[in-house]
């Protein structure tokens, strides 16, 4: 994999020393995974919130959308 070189504080460099990965690179990799799965799981309980929000025939029409397509794609197997 190609390489590249970033400009980081030294304060900066020590957090990421502190953490403790085997390798700065390990540690930011991991730091990024963690930060993109809280970022999936509020988006998903944003997305559970506004469908919780809808009247109860706009969740029911959606529902009955979703249902008939789930149908078309499981009849694509």
């Amino acid at each position: 994999m190609k390489q590249t070189t970033i400009k980081l504080s030294t304060q900066t460099r020590d957090r990421l020393r502190d953490l403790g990965g085997e390798t700065y690179e390990d540690t930011i990799v991991e730091a990024l995974d963690l930060l993109e799965e809280r970022e999936f799981w509020a988006q998903a309980d944003r997305a559970a919130a506004w469908r919780a929000s809808l009247p109860a025939e706009e969740r029911a029409d959606l529902e009955r959308r979703e249902a008939a397509l789930d149908a078309l794609l499981h009849g694509l197997q």
